[in-house]
């Protein structure tokens, strides 16, 4: 009998109804190809986190061409990364976005959005993520005998990293839908199928009704593009916030429902594709969000959130912010995500 992967199994159950709440898992940081022994030291510590059968999201593979999607293609970051991801167990989710960032050399040649390439590289950069996603099928199957996923983009909505400049908030660049449609036929070809496809995440939950709306109408494909209904997942990026909770944990568990309901709600305004399934790749819980000073014990809310989270009709759970020292500013109560990691193996001891 043929062996049925990690991915696949919790895809079939979900779609019967039967999985008991969502797999949980979290974010990892890339490893770049040319610093590899650097960049382990991050990557083990969010990794010690998880447990095995855990969902691992590792961030944007665009490190191994070195900003030139024709080449040369340097496959010791993500080797790695497969080879430690195995050892522990976990169910690797990668972070394609065929583009590079923002500020790199062909950046600076090829596009004239932020985010968004120019149509004259788009096979160039389909080419490069189909090349590099074979390579990880291959290899992940080699070690791990599992069939990893793919997510198409993080964030298109304007402004975030994803996002193009043109346009009003929470709108979605009206070409990226035949970018992405492009992308997820080409994966189809070296044998990636539809239960292992994520689409991009959708984020801007709590950011308004306007940029909400805006958001949730603008990312639905038209027809011809429809890369919708090549995903096996749709996703979303949570906050759950807490407002004018003063650390008070029973307004504190209020606000977070309050903030994981709307965004369940919200998102069903849209007609999806039958049987895709929902997963959040990305939610935050910072001092900000319940109202305590930076610095302050985190895992009593964070558990709060994992118990809300728990109940809530995802297949896959995944955490921003697993490290310690997370951070986005330094003064900023609203931008420490990390901690998480620790509030996660807590909880699970119970």
């Amino acid at each position: 009998m043929p062996r049925i992967s990690i991915t696949t199994l919790a895809f079939l159950l979900s779609a019967a109804g039967l999985a008991e709440g969502p797999v949980f898992g979290g974010n990892l940081p890339a490893i770049r190809p040319g610093h590899v022994g650097e960049d382990s030291v991050q990557f083990d510590l969010a990794l010690s986190y998880l447990q095995p059968v855990d969902i691992a999201r590792v961030q944007t593979v665009a490190w191994e061409v070195l900003w030139d999607p024709k080449g040369p293609y340097d496959f010791r970051g993500i080797d790695t990364a497969i080879k430690k991801m195995a050892e522990k167990g976990v169910t690797p989710l990668w972070l394609l976005q065929p583009c590079p960032y923002p500020s790199s050399a062909w950046y600076k040649t090829a596009w004239k959005d932020w985010w968004m390439p120019s149509r004259d590289v788009w096979r160039d950069v389909v080419k490069m993520n189909t090349k590099i996603a074979r390579h990880i099928v291959q290899e992940t199957q080699d070690a791990l005998g599992e069939k990893p996923l793919f997510q198409l983009w993080n964030e298109p909505q304007k402004g975030k990293p994803g996002g193009s400049n043109s346009g009003k908030s929470g709108e979605w660049h009206a070409d990226l839908h035949e970018l992405l449609f492009l992308l997820a036929t080409d994966l189809r070809t070296v044998g990636i199928t539809k239960s292992q496809i994520v689409g991009p995440a959708i984020s801007s939950f709590g950011e308004g009704a306007s940029t909400e709306s805006t958001e949730l109408s603008s990312m639905m494909p038209p027809n011809e593009f429809d890369w919708l209904s090549l995903c096996g997942y749709r996703d979303l990026h949570i906050r759950l916030s807490a407002g004018g909770a003063n650390g008070d944990l029973s307004l504190v568990k209020a606000g977070m429902k309050s903030s994981l309901n709307h965004a369940i709600t919200a998102q069903k305004q849209n007609k999806w594709p039958s049987g895709q399934q929902v997963m959040v790749t990305e939610f935050y819980v910072t001092p900000g969000d319940v109202g305590v000073p930076v610095g302050t014990d985190m895992s009593k809310f964070h558990a709060i959130a994992f118990d809300l989270l728990k109940e809530a009709p995802f297949t896959h759970v995944v955490a921003w912010g697993l490290r310690p020292d997370e951070k986005d500013a330094p003064n900023n109560a609203w931008a420490h995500f990390g901690g998480v990691g620790d509030s996660l193996v807590k909880w699970r001891k119970g």
